[in-house]
């Protein structure tokens, strides 16, 4: 993954001195000399793969009426007072060969005395408005749960090759995680076809725009409806939607969903005998000195008995440049100065640089609440 770093700014480095305590590391006990916070960069970016496909939505009695059928509800609502006449002037049909249509159209419901009826009414405006019609949905592979679905006009990115910060939920165990979570495009749209009929009136209203005004009356009645669903053949490969997380919506919990491995640098300071020195002295070693610098993080409260040797995840949050490391080094070994204590000077002082990590994460709730871009629409909760 390509990091969006800035440079390190020496004002932005927030050096707080504590009381000496004593902290156990690698074994051996330690005096925090100091602590820092050094911001890098404004914020981790993750990735939520998503798919594009189109939907299709048909009313089946609507369906199976003809196109003079079609055209006679049209002309109903066009013309209500003379819709036989223009039928028969524009088709160049005589009113026998229309009667037939007629008759079935009473015979649904739909017309009486040349005129719609209150269904009638409605399929006219279905027709109109929502019947056969198109339109594009982008939805993620969960097809299991319900979150979100995308319109037309919401912003997707390729999914960058080299970052392992992708939340791909169906992924449950260990392992690489499969790029999608089905491999059979026709078994996935039968599923996301499923996933919306189980939901229609959380799914539809933010595809179709005429979908609410539709129903208002009467609801929508699914069992009448047929939805077709297909890849979108313009974007068949998975894209991604790109959420931006700041550092503080990370945390130093136990347990997370996702967790994020920050890096820590320490700058060790030892202290031991001189060869050939008496051994009484060792009791006048002064303790063992820690200049820690966390990155992005606030060093309030860390717990150093946290810190690994390994990062806890291949989530790896800030990626350090080797010339940020080095300043960011240059900066810790510039508060070493000469002892204050003369008895420190009969020592050997020994500087060594550490590389630890600490144990970062977040957890789903907090990606639902940073879906607020543009197209996008919550799908949870009760409608």
């Amino acid at each position: 993954m390509t990091m969006r770093l800035l440079p390190v700014d020496t004002t932005e480095i927030k050096t707080s001195c504590c009381r000496p305590t004593r902290s156990k590391i690698e074994g051996e006990c330690a005096t925090i000399y100091s602590l820092k916070s050094n911001t890098i960069n404004d914020g981790i970016y993750v990735y939520l793969p998503v798919r594009g496909y189109e939907l299709t939505l048909k009313n089946r009695l609507l369906d199976q009426l003809g196109g003079f059928s079609h055209l006679l509800l049209e002309a109903a609502h066009q013309f209500p007072e003379h819709c036989i006449d223009w039928v028969l002037k524009v088709t160049g049909l005589r009113f026998q060969q229309l009667q037939p249509i007629l008759t079935r159209l009473e015979g649904l419901g739909l017309m009486k005395g040349n005129r719609l009826t209150r269904s009638g009414k409605n399929f006219s405006v279905w027709k109109r408005r929502l019947h056969d019609q198109k339109r594009l949905i982008w939805l993620d592979g969960d097809h299991r749960n319900d979150c979100f679905c995308g319109d037309s006009s919401v912003d997707t990115v390729v999914l960058p090759d080299n970052t392992h910060f992708v939340i791909r939920r169906w992924h449950r165990l260990e392992g690489t995680p499969r790029s999608w979570s089905c491999k059979d495009w026709n078994e996935d749209c039968e599923r996301q076809k499923n996933r919306i009929m189980r939901h229609p009136e959380r799914y539809l209203p933010p595809i179709f725009e005429h979908f609410t005004d539709c129903f208002i009356d009467n609801g929508f009645k699914s069992h009448e409806w047929d939805l077709t669903i297909r890849i979108a053949t313009d974007t068949p490969e998975p894209r991604a939607i790109e959420i931006k997380l700041n550092a503080g919506d990370l945390h130093r919990w136990a347990d997370h969903e996702y967790t994020v491995a920050s890096p820590v640098l320490c700058l060790s300071t030892c202290y031991s005998l001189p060869a050939g020195a008496p051994e009484r002295l060792r009791n006048q070693l002064p303790n063992d000195h820690l200049r820690i610098t966390t990155i992005n993080t606030s060093s309030d409260n860390i717990d150093l008995n946290c810190l690994s040797d390994t990062p806890p995840s291949t989530w790896v949050w800030p990626e350090i440049e080797q010339d940020t490391r080095e300043q960011i080094i240059d900066s810790l070994f510039h508060e070493i100065t000469t002892p204050d204590d003369p008895a420190e000077v009969r020592f050997n002082r020994e500087h060594r640089i550490d590389d630890r990590w600490q144990r970062l994460g977040f957890n789903w709730p907090l990606i639902e609440q940073k879906l607020e871009a543009k197209g996008l629409h919550c799908i949870r909760g009760d409608v």
